[in-house]
């Protein structure tokens, strides 16, 4: 009798004991929540030049190519080629904090696709937010297509004598030409309200062989050609805030000359 008593008190000693030191666990896990955990000290990237510091990617490789079968209809769709490939890069140099005043704050430099692309792209930022902000991209495509197809789809039903069939190869129409674009802007004081000023220029090139023809009189007329033109866009003008009043004022001209080489001859 004496032994189920005293084992009815070590069971009500032992619960007690739990709920004590669950109850005190709790109380330390609240207390510790109610802390403050320390922030995570900033990781510092890229690398110190001076007053700046300068972080750079670059992504490069190769590409291999092998077409079976028609090698100008590939190049009309496509238009990639073998060789070494730039798939995409940047370059960014900033003022560390608190240094400032130099010629920039910052400038980016980003470029994508060059090498065996038909396409790329160049786009870098200069400013000193107080004083200047220049933005400028350069592209470049190159455009092929030299297909089989037929130039005059009548031929079959003009007389035999004039009967001019199409080129085995490259039909009647081909084009391998390369455009070069760009757009460069500056601001001068980019942060003032009152005033801002702008300046831009945009070029433009575009060159390269191409081929076309026209049906005249039962005859087919070959039109080689060597294209070639050239575009020069300019521009001025300012912007900004006049008390409840934004205005804007931008003037521009164009220049254009077209220098394309011709000769017609009878097929």
């Amino acid at each position: 009798m004496r032994s189920i008593k005293a084992i009815h008190r070590f069971h009500g000693f032992l619960q007690k004991s739990i709920c004590v030191i669950c109850g005190w666990l709790v109380f330390v896990s609240l207390a510790a929540a109610q802390q403050p955990s320390p922030s995570p000290a900033p990781v510092q990237t890229g690398e110190n030049a001076g007053d700046y510091t300068v972080i750079s990617t670059l992504e490069f490789g190769y590409r291999g190519l092998r077409v079976v079968g028609d090698l100008n209809k590939y190049q009309s769709d496509l238009n990639y080629r073998t060789g070494p490939r730039l798939f995409d890069s940047s370059f960014l140099i900033r003022s560390q904090d608190g240094k400032t005043g130099g010629l920039f704050d910052t400038a980016l430099l980003t470029t994508t696709g060059w090498g065996a692309d038909p396409n790329g792209t160049v786009r870098f930022n200069v400013e000193q937010p107080k004083w200047y902000r220049f933005d400028g991209t350069y592209r470049k495509f190159n455009y092929f297509r030299f297909l089989n197809s037929f130039a005059n789809p009548n031929w079959v039903f003009s007389p035999s004598n004039f009967s001019v069939p199409p080129k085995s190869f490259t039909g009647e129409h081909g084009y391998n030409t390369e455009t070069k674009l760009g757009d460069f802007d500056l601001t001068i004081l980019p942060k003032n309200r009152l005033i801002r000023f702008n300046v831009g220029y945009s070029p433009e090139r575009y060159s390269g062989p191409a081929f076309t023809n026209y049906h005249l009189g039962g005859n087919d007329f070959n039109y080689p050609v060597n294209l070639k033109s050239r575009a020069n866009d300019f521009r001025f003008g300012a912007d900004g805030t006049l008390g409840p009043i934004d205005y804007s004022f931008l003037q521009g001209f164009r220049r254009f000359r077209d220098r394309k080489i011709s000769c017609a001859r009878d097929a």
